[in-house]
C-alpha cells in the first residue's frame, strides 16, 4: 500500500466508496479527513494510541438516525450535509425495515460469469428521451442497502412489439462516487419522506 493512499483513521485499510468503511464497518460520515497510511501509522494507528474520538469522530456521533439528520442540518460544506444525510437516511431505512427497495440485475462483466444483483433505492431516475429532439440520456442513480451509489441505466427493447417502448434496467456492479449537491439532498428527502415518514435536511 502506498504511503499516501487514503485509509480509514480506525482499522488503516481502504474504505471503499461508501460512507462506511468496507473493511471495518466504521462510519466515516462526520470524518473531515480521511489520514494517509503514512499518518495512520506514524500515528500508531487506533489500536496503537491513535486519534482520540472527538466531536467529529464517527466513533463519538450518535448512530440514531434523529441525531445523524440533525447533524446535516449544521452549517458545513454541500459534500459533507450530503454524506450524512445519506448515512441518516440508511439508518431512518434499516429501522423500518428498508421499505421500497427494488433489486436490479447488473451487466455481465464477460462472457464466463454470471451478472451480479444490487437491490437499493432509485435517488435519481434515468433522464431520456428517445422519440422528440433534441433526444438525451442521463443516467439515473441508485443507492444500496450497504451504503454505496451506483449507475443506474435503462435500454430501450420492444421495437415493433405491442408493449413497445420498453425500458430494462441494470445498475452498475461497481458503485461510483456520490453527487455532492442539492439534487441528492432533494432526492434522499423525497425518498424518506415516502417509505419512512420522516424527512432528510
Amino acid at each position: 500500500m502506498e504511503a499516501n493512499e487514503r485509509v480509514c483513521p480506525f482499522c488503516g485499510e481502504p474504505p471503499g466508496a461508501g460512507v462506511f468503511c468496507a473493511a471495518c464497518g466504521r462510519n466515516l460520515t462526520a470524518v473531515e479527513r480521511l489520514p494517509s497510511r503514512g499518518e495512520w501509522e506514524a500515528g500508531g494507528g487506533e489500536a496503537g494510541g491513535g486519534p482520540t474520538p472527538g466531536p467529529s469522530s464517527p466513533r463519538a456521533a450518535d448512530p440514531s438516525p434523529t441525531a445523524a439528520a440533525d447533524s446535516a442540518s449544521a452549517t458545513g460544506s454541500l459534500a459533507e450535509r450530503c454524506a450524512i444525510a445519506t448515512a441518516a437516511f440508511l439508518a431512518a431505512m434499516d429501522a423500518a425495515g428498508r421499505p421500497g427497495t427494488t433489486t436490479w440485475p447488473t451487466p455481465k462483466p464477460s462472457a464466463f460469469r454470471r451478472a451480479g444483483k444490487v437491490e437499493g433505492w432509485v435517488v435519481r431516475p434515468v433522464d431520456r428521451e428517445d422519440f422528440e429532439p433534441p433526444k438525451r440520456y442521463e443516467p439515473g442513480l441508485v443507492l444500496s442497502v450497504d451504503g454505496r451509489f451506483h449507475r443506474l441505466d435503462s435500454e430501450l427493447r420492444g421495437w415493433g412489439q405491442r408493449d413497445f417502448p420498453h425500458y430494462q434496467h441494470t445498475v452498475s456492479l461497481e458503485p461510483v462516487e456520490p453527487p455532492g449537491d442539492e439534487a441528492l439532498l432533494a432526492g434522499l428527502t423525497a425518498l424518506r419522506t415516502a417509505h419512512a415518514g420522516g424527512s432528510t435536511p
